[in-house]
């Protein structure tokens, strides 16, 4: 049965049909939720949610289109399962050893950390007890297991996990940039992951993710040097989109 945020499965069979079912309906990548999470009381962002084989099921599937496949992973066990099984991309990656950086560094596997998901969770207290119970442990480990994957040379793309209580498309990715600035990505890498590195994730960086002749004319005029500081980006900004204006801020 198909539910409003996903399909769940039971064995590689079910796995396989879920995933064509996905594709069938227009889908160009798939999400597995492979580790329990924050946000949901009764569960541990530790718990492995699906087996290896069912994994495989659906990669092997998206591989097959040539569509690319992020593993919600946040324990170490999970994050080294959802590796091993060929997911491309790790999102949130909390927990992680010296073999799950190894494990990435060999299957080429990129990491969105989406640290502004945390972030807006402990800064709202009025958000259930049970939820700052779970999040607020996390953000310390977060940031060092991503600084730890960062040193090792682990390519990181630039996501938000937007939908998480407070965390939005209006301010999630400024606050993504920030953190990343924080704990020491420097400038350069900061715009690299929010844009080449996320396009070739996606298997789109044939038409987006630089400025190229036959790319889509997709890019922001700044007042600041986002070169020197982030902070550039919440200043004045133009958008274009296909080479045309569609946003200003002044």
């Amino acid at each position: 049965m198909v539910q409003p945020w996903g399909i769940e499965v039971d064995g590689p069979d079910e796995a396989r049909k879920a995933a064509r079912t996905n594709f069938s309906k227009g889908a160009k990548n798939l999400k597995l939720m492979v580790t329990g999470g924050i946000s949901k009381d009764g569960e541990k962002e530790t718990d492995i949610q699906l087996n290896a084989d069912e994994i495989k099921a659906a990669v092997t599937e998206a591989h097959h289109k040539g569509y690319p496949v992020a593993a919600h992973a946040q324990g170490n066990a999970g994050i080294k399962l959802a590796v091993k099984a060929g997911a491309d991309s790790i999102e949130h990656a909390i927990y992680m050893d010296e073999e799950a950086v190894t494990l990435m560094l060999m299957h080429g596997t990129v990491i969105v950390p989406t640290f502004s998901a945390p972030l807006a969770i402990s800064q709202h207290r009025e958000l259930p007890t049970w939820l700052h119970a779970k999040n607020d442990p996390v953000i310390e480990i977060h940031r060092q297991s991503i600084q730890q994957a960062h040193a090792a040379g682990i390519p990181i793309a630039m996501g938000t996990d937007a939908g998480t209580p407070f965390n939005d498309f209006a301010t999630g990715v400024f606050e993504e940039l920030q953190i990343m600035q924080d704990i020491g990505f420097k400038p350069i890498e900061i715009l690299e992951a929010a844009t080449k590195n996320a396009a070739k994730l996606l298997h789109l960086d044939q038409v987006v993710g630089t400025l190229e002749v036959g790319k889509f004319a997709d890019f922001i005029v700044l007042n600041q040097n986002p070169l020197v500081d982030v902070a550039a980006y919440h200043g004045d900004r133009q958008v274009y989109k296909k080479g045309r204006l569609v946003y200003e801020q002044s």
